[in-house]
């Protein structure tokens, strides 16, 4: 075995220590973030409940608007309200929602007309929502997305009992085939174990609009979306990034209190998709940056160290060990995490992959976005 002596030159000693601290970098992250999401305690269900306002904003969304509206009515939770923002649909939206206000009492639609309204955007739709939610506690959903279990409601809003006023949910996509799918599920999970880790290390700085609970008064408390109304996207992200904070911010990991998506069907639209959310990420906090940052950079330091070791002939089998030692310890908490948050594990054994192609490709969108804007409704 090759070990660093003092007859190293300088390329040598530089990509071997290049190696060595990405290394380093990448294994602390893991265990820091990812690991306690598969090691969480799961609460018990609470024996209270609090009044719920749940908030969907749709735009064109009558196939799923009549598939997953009565799941939501259907929930085990004995006082809730559902309000749903028809935010100038063009297909039969009203006329669905019109229905379903006749059978569920508990549903109140807000119609928005594009042509008489100058502010527009989901964040315009939301906050109209919140603004005449009846209740306090108010839960955000899509309207392509499926509750997991008859208790999401419960699970989801169970801790704004007490003295906390975020809770984070998990919600992934469901599982396809073909490549794109992978992507897609794959890097949904690294974003939940990302927020979701944070958050329990005690530094929250996102969340998704797709199952995402908070009091009114944490959203007037900053003037709602005020301070990021002109961007693309941000109304989950960006506002947890401004209001969450340690000692009010909690996760609800487990499965019932999930949400299920449909993912997109073609690459085109996921592009279009994930470029608007990246535009979000320059405004977060700069400690959240920086930390965030660690992971792809590290992740980047960590191949061109390596490489570098085997051209300069620098401990080839000791950065070798080091590689192998950190895609054994990624696949392990990755495992781990999949069955605390009961996902498939199929993507387990794929993620050497799936990792190296999302991390170029984050790159690639992210250069794209400096180049030309996505659209602002999402």
């Amino acid at each position: 075995m090759i070990t660093p002596s003092l007859n190293w030159n300088f390329w040598q000693l530089g990509f071997f220590g290049l190696t060595c601290l990405a290394w380093l970098v990448q294994i602390i992250y893991l265990l820091r973030y990812f690991y306690p999401i598969g090691r969480v305690r799961l609460e018990e269900p609470a024996k209270g409940h609090v009044p719920v306002s749940v908030v969907i904003s749709a735009r064109n969304e009558e196939k799923n608007l009549m598939d997953h509206v009565p799941l939501i009515m259907e929930q085990d939770h004995p006082e809730f309200e559902l309000i749903v923002v028809n935010d100038s649909s063009w297909d039969d939206t009203e006329a669905i929602l019109k229905a379903l206000e006749v059978r569920y009492p508990k549903i109140r639609v807000i119609n928005l007309d594009e042509e008489k309204q100058n502010m527009q955007g989901k964040k315009f739709a939301l906050t109209l929502a919140i603004k005449s939610a009846k209740h306090e506690c108010i839960l955000l959903t899509d309207a392509d997305c499926i509750p997991s279990s008859d208790q999401w409601i419960r699970q989801m809003t169970q801790s704004l009992q007490g003295e906390q006023e975020i809770v984070l949910g998990f919600s992934p996509y469901q599982r396809l085939a073909g490549w794109l799918n992978r992507m897609i599920r794959f890097d949904t999970l690294l974003i939940g174990l990302h927020y979701m880790g944070f958050a329990k290390r005690g530094n929250p700085y996102m969340g998704v609009g797709r199952n995402l609970a908070y009091k009114k008064d944490v959203f007037f408390r900053v003037g709602g979306f005020r301070n990021h109304y002109r961007l693309a996207s941000g109304d989950d992200d960006l506002f947890i990034n401004q209001v969450a904070q340690a000692k009010n911010t909690v996760i609800a990991p487990q499965f019932e209190a999930q949400t299920t998506s449909a993912p997109k069907k073609t690459w085109t639209d996921w592009f279009a998709q994930k470029r608007r959310h990246l535009t979000t990420a320059p405004y977060y906090k700069a400690k959240h940056k920086n930390a965030l940052a660690l992971w792809p950079i590290s992740f980047f330091l960590l191949f061109v160290g390596f490489g570098g070791s085997l051209v300069v002939h620098a401990g080839v089998w000791i950065v070798g060990g080091m590689l192998l030692a950190r895609y054994v310890a990624h696949i392990a908490i990755l495992h781990t995490a999949c069955k605390k948050l009961k996902q498939s594990t199929d993507l387990v054994w794929m993620s050497p992959f799936l990792e190296a192609h999302l991390h170029v490709l984050n790159v690639g969108l992210y250069f794209s976005n400096l180049l030309r804007k996505p659209q602002k409704w999402s």
